[in-house]
C-alpha cells in the first residue's frame, strides 16, 4: 500500500506544532499548582450541571418525539440521547452522528417510524440550536453592558444566526420540494445499492420514490403536531435553554473553582460560541473546543492564561467523566433491551 508522503508530513508537522505550543505556550506547573489547591466544593459543581444538562436534554428530546412519560417509548429515548452523549465526544464527527444514532435507535421500537423519530430528532436539535443563539446574545448584551469589546463574538454569534437561518430554510425548501427531493433520494439509493448491500447489515435495497414521499410527509406532519401542541412545544424551548443553561453553570463553577471570578455573562458567551470549534472533526472537540474557549476567556477576561487553563482542565473532566459514565451506562442497558427482546421477553422494545 502507498503512503502518501506529504500528507504524513503535514500531520507529523501539525501535532509536533501543538505540542510544541502546548509545552512552551502554557505554564503547567502553574496550571498543576491551581489544580492542587482547587475548591473542590466549587468543582463538583461541575460535573452536577454537566449531568443535569444531560438529563435536560434527554427530557427534551422526549418531549419533542411525543412520548408520553412514563411510556417504554420515553425510557427508550431517553436512554438513546443519554447513550448519544458517547457518540458525540468519544468518536470523530460524532456531534453529527449523535442525532442519527438516536433516530436510529428510537425508531428500532415497533411503534415508531423512522420519518416520526427524525422528526422529533431534527425539531430538537433546531430547538438546542435557536436556545444557543438566545443563550449567547443574552451574553453578549452582559459583556456589552460591562464594557467589554465584544466584535470577534458579535461576528461569531451573527453567524451561528446565519447558520440557524440556513437550516430553517433548507427545511423549507424540503417541503416544498417533495416530490422532487423523493425522487433524489430514490435515485441515490439505487446508485449506492452495490456498495450499501455490502456494508449496511440491515439494508433492505433502494428506496421507492413513492416510500420516500411518504417517509417526508410523515416527517412533515409530526413537525406540525408538534408545533400546533403549544404546551408540549414550550417545554421543548424550556428544556432546551435548560440545557444550555447547565452546560455554563459546569464552566463556572470550574472557574470559582480555581479562583478565577468571571462574569456569568461571559460564561454564555463563551460555552456557546465555542461550539462552533466542534465542526472539527476530533472526538469530544479536544483540542479546538478548548482552544475556542480558552480564546474567548483570554479576549474577554483580564485573567491570565494559567487559571484559565487550569478552570478549562477541570471542566473537560468533569464534562468527560459524566459523559462517559452516563452515557456508557445508557448504552449497556439498551444492549440488554436488545437482548431480552430477542429471547422473547414480554414488553420489548425491538
Amino acid at each position: 500500500m502507498q503512503v502518501d508522503r506529504r500528507r504524513v508530513a503535514f500531520r507529523v508537522l501539525a501535532a509536533a506544532l501543538v505540542v510544541a505550543a502546548l509545552r512552551y505556550g502554557v505554564d503547567w506547573d502553574g496550571v498543576l499548582r491551581n489544580l492542587r489547591d482547587a475548591d473542590l466544593r466549587l468543582f463538583a459543581l461541575a460535573p452536577v450541571g454537566a449531568a443535569l444538562a444531560l438529563f435536560a436534554g434527554a427530557e427534551g428530546t422526549r418531549l419533542a418525539l411525543g412520548f408520553d412519560a412514563h411510556s417504554e417509548r420515553a425510557s427508550l429515548a431517553r436512554r438513546a440521547f443519554l447513550g448519544a452523549a458517547v457518540v458525540r465526544n468519544l468518536v470523530p464527527a460524532g456531534n453529527v452522528g449523535g442525532g442519527g444514532f438516536v433516530a436510529y435507535t428510537v425508531s428500532r421500537h415497533g411503534d415508531v417510524g423512522v420519518s416520526e423519530a427524525l422528526a422529533g430528532v431534527t425539531t430538537w436539535e433546531f430547538v438546542v440550536m435557536a436556545a444557543s443563539a438566545v443563550v449567547g446574545a443574552l451574553g453578549l448584551a452582559g459583556v456589552s453592558v460591562a464594557g467589554r469589546d465584544p466584535a470577534g463574538v458579535v461576528e461569531s454569534v451573527a453567524l451561528f444566526v446565519v447558520a440557524l437561518g440556513a437550516a430553517v430554510a433548507a427545511v423549507a425548501a424540503l417541503s416544498a420540494y417533495r416530490g422532487p427531493v423523493a425522487a433524489a433520494v430514490s435515485r441515490v439509493t439505487e446508485a449506492a445499492h452495490p456498495v450499501l448491500a455490502r456494508v449496511a447489515p440491515n439494508y433492505d435495497g433502494p428506496v421507492s420514490a413513492a416510500d420516500a414521499r411518504d417517509g417526508i410527509d410523515e416527517f412533515f406532519a409530526a413537525l406540525g403536531a408538534l408545533a400546533a401542541d403549544r404546551g408540549r412545544f414550550a417545554s421543548v424551548l424550556l428544556a432546551a435553554h435548560a440545557t444550555w443553561a447547565c452546560w455554563v453553570v459546569a464552566l463556572y463553577a470550574s472557574l470559582l473553582a480555581v479562583g478565577v471570578v468571571v462574569s456569568p455573562a461571559v460564561a454564555m458567551v463563551a460555552v456557546t460560541v465555542s461550539g462552533f470549534a466542534r465542526a472539527v472533526p476530533v472526538p469530544a472537540g479536544l483540542g479546538p473546543v478548548d482552544a475556542a474557549l480558552g480564546g474567548l476567556l483570554v479576549a474577554l477576561t483580564p485573567h491570565p492564561l494559567v487559571g484559565l487553563g487550569s478552570a478549562l482542565v477541570l471542566n473537560r473532566g468533569g464534562m468527560l467523566l459524566v459523559q462517559a459514565s452516563v452515557g456508557g451506562l445508557a448504552l449497556w442497558t439498551l444492549d440488554r433491551r436488545v437482548v431480552a427482546s430477542t429471547a422473547g421477553a414480554p414488553d420489548a422494545e425491538n
